[in-house]
Parts: C-alpha cells; structure tokens; sequence
C-alpha cells in the first residue's frame, strides 16, 4: 500500500521499521523466515529472495463479514501472477478497540516508521509514527488468522489477551494487499495489556485514542474510489497524501503513519465504523 499515488501491490517488512540481517547466528525469532522447507528460519524474511519473488499483493478493497477471503490467480493492475499467494495479502493488521461508558478507544503502536513518498527520494529517515500491529506471512500458504496472532504478539504474550484470538477475528476489511481485523477487548483485557507492556524492537509504547477524536481528524474522501468493482475486478482506491495528520493526547503530539490513515479512512467509507466493530 502507499500513501501516495504510486501503486504498489506489496508492502516490505522494512516498511515496519523491522531490522535485516544476514548471519543466520543473528536472526531474530519474530522475523525468522520459513517461506520454503529450504529456510528454516535461517535468515530474515526480507533476506529471502524466493519469498520476495512469490509473496504478490493484490490491489484493490473489498469487505469480508465472515472472515472469508476472496481468492485470485492473477492481478491485473499490476500485471502479476498470484500463484503463490492467491488471497493477495502481504500484510495484516490489527484494530483493536475497547469500549467504555459508551465510548469506543482504538488502540495506536508507536513504531519507528518511514513515510512513503517517491522510491528515488533519499535521505528520509525513520521517525516516529502511530501505527496499528501488524505482521507479515513467513511461511507460504499461511493462515492470515495466524499473522494475526503474531500481530498481537508484538505487544502481549499475556493468555488473558491472546486466548481465543483466531475465533474473535469474524471480520476484515482487504485493501491493496492489506487486510485490518478488528479486535475486541474488555477494559480488564485493555487494562492489563497497557499496564503490562514493555517496549521492544518494533514498539515502543502504547497509545489509546477515542474513536471520536480520530474520526475528527481524518480528511474528507468522497471520491476514494478510482474504479468500481465490476465482476472478478474489485474495486480501485485513490491513493491521497495522508502525512501529517495529528492525535492530541494529554497535550502531547502525535503523528500518524499514512498508511494507518489510509486503512482507517478505508473502513470508514468502505465499512463504516458502526458496522466494522460491531461486536
């Protein structure tokens, strides 16, 4: 996904701020990759250059009330086979929310992030962004349900969290090889997850937001969809500059990722909101 209007049909684990390394004796865990019965977790995800060839995203949005995904053997936007990843999904990301006294938080990572603009610009540096958990497939043919734990896992390895996850994931929204799950949390869960958290190599702290307030923020999209879905082609999202949209908190400033954006401001015209996290 970009945050421009440059399309793109796959997002690299370098997008969320995950380090590369080619010593197999310093391959992180979270990131090691078992792509093919060759790895075996001996490199990094981004060090293999067989997932990066097979591992094709699909552009394009569409919702999923059932969690069913649809399935496709070629992208045509992108002029791409689809063979080794007929969902078309790259990345997976989690919306988790709470609700109290009738007002919805959505939950917000703090990661060190690169803003997307133009491939040949240099000289961007990583900063700071809020951003949602997400992960990325390391084996093909993985369940995205499965990512999805792995999402959650950068920011809890508490069972009173994690219990049950892939069965409370009924629904997704899939846009340009993303897919967005929400995920519900009591306040007893949320409350313990932000009580508990520890800041690691990807996240660096934990930030719940009002639904409210973010929703006040995100700009106007009336005319998000370039084409409508017509047949087996899904429909086409617009791709607007979405940095430097701001959260206040406790007067304090905080910055969006524009993909983050992007995904929300997807829901919201795409879903809606009421619909999307509905329980």
């Amino acid at each position: 996904m970009a945050s421009s209007n440059s399309r793109r049909s796959s997002i690299s684990n370098a997008d969320s701020g995950i380090s590369c390394t080619t010593n197999a004796a310093t391959v992180n865990p979270r990131y090691a990759c078992y792509w093919s019965d060759k790895c075996h977790g001996q490199h990094e995800l981004d060090d293999c250059q067989l997932r990066k060839s097979q591992l094709r995203g699909k552009l394009g949005i569409y919702y999923s009330s059932n969690a069913m995904f649809k399935r496709f053997k070629y992208d045509n936007e992108n002029d791409l086979s689809l063979e080794h990843n007929p969902t078309g999904c790259t990345m997976v990301n989690l919306l988790i929310y709470k609700q109290e006294n009738n007002e919805i938080s959505l939950l917000f990572v703090m990661k060190q992030l690169k803003e997307k603009r133009h491939d040949h610009e240099e000289g961007i540096i990583r900063q700071p962004l809020l951003a949602l958990p997400a992960s990325y497939p390391c084996r093909k043919d993985e369940i995205p349900k499965q990512v999805a734990v792995r999402a959650l896992e950068t920011i809890t390895d508490k069972s009173e969290i994690t219990v049950d996850v892939r069965v409370r994931l009924k629904r997704f929204l899939f846009v340009d090889a993303s897919v967005i799950y929400p995920l519900y949390l009591t306040n007893d869960q949320a409350n313990l997850l932000t009580n508990d958290f520890f800041q690691n190599e990807e996240v660096t702290s934990l930030h719940w937001f009002p639904l409210s307030t973010v929703l006040n923020q995100l700009p106007e999209w009336n005319d998000y969809l370039s084409k409508q879905e017509e047949g087996k082609n899904l429909a086409q999202v617009r791709h607007p500059n979405l940095t430097g949209i701001k959260l206040n908190k406790d007067n304090l400033e905080y910055t969006m990722w524009s993909v983050t954006s992007f995904c929300l401001m997807c829901i919201r015209n795409h879903v809606g909101f009421e619909t999307f996290l509905q329980p």
